[in-house]
């Protein structure tokens, strides 16, 4: 009689009509009884994701942002050690004036420099002193009529 009673049990539980409200009600029963022990192992699971990701983004800016400066340090170190190189250069070439006007300036007191700055710019003479003055072409009229004999 056992087997009567049970089957019985069993046709009743799997022919039943059942309300869609109730079915529902029901299924949120199972999930409400269920979520807290496997939702909580996921949310777990998904703020360490989230923690891992937001470290690993975190990371990579940080090292973005060190190869940034790095690089620009770099270029400026560079920028810098050619304009020193130049800055040389130019050095160099006042030095090698400030001798020649050191020089010169040795010599503007002199009477020979006088003399000479005289003659060549405000081309003064002694007197009984002859000029011969030859125009710049006179010298390539002379070349010339001297290669063609």
């Amino acid at each position: 009689m056992a087997k009567k009673g049970s089957r019985l049990r069993e046709f009743e539980k799997n022919h039943r009509v059942l309300d869609i409200t109730s079915a529902q009600k029901e299924r949120q029963k199972k999930k409400s009884s269920r979520k807290p022990q496997e939702e909580k192992k996921e949310d777990i699971a998904n703020k360490k994701k989230r923690r891992v990701s937001w470290v690993r983004v975190i990371g990579l800016a940080v090292c973005a942002v060190f190869l940034l400066v790095v690089g620009i340090s770099v270029k400026n170190i560079y920028d810098l050690k050619e304009r020193e190189a130049d800055l040389q250069k130019e050095n160099q070439k006042l030095e090698q004036i400030k001798e020649e006007l050191t020089v010169e300036l040795e010599n503007v007191n002199t009477d020979e420099y006088i003399e000479e700055k005289a003659r060549r710019e405000l081309k003064l003479i002694r007197p009984n002193e002859l000029v011969f003055y030859f125009p710049d072409d006179f010298r390539l009229q002379q070349d010339e009529e001297e290669s063609e004999e």
